[in-house]
């Protein structure tokens, strides 16, 4: 084996290495992931989801303005 098929081999087992911790980390954070998130950051009156919502920030304005 010569040095620069050495050096490829190393540079292709890094990057398959690379890619597959990235992948395996964004499908544990996917399955692990409840589904909420907020996409009004946190603007709870002008959110059409606040009926259904079970962040803290959600909870709390339903709370102070009695929202079912």
């Amino acid at each position: 084996m010569n040095r620069r098929r050495f050096l490829h081999q190393i540079g292709r087992g890094t990057i398959l290495s690379v890619l597959a911790i990235f992948s395996g980390t964004m499908i544990y954070r996917n399955l692990n992931s409840d589904g909420e998130s907020c996409e009004f950051d946190f603007v709870c009156r002008n959110c059409k989801k606040v009926k259904s919502c079970r962040l803290p920030d959600g909870i709390d304005y339903k709370n102070k303005n009695s929202i079912q």
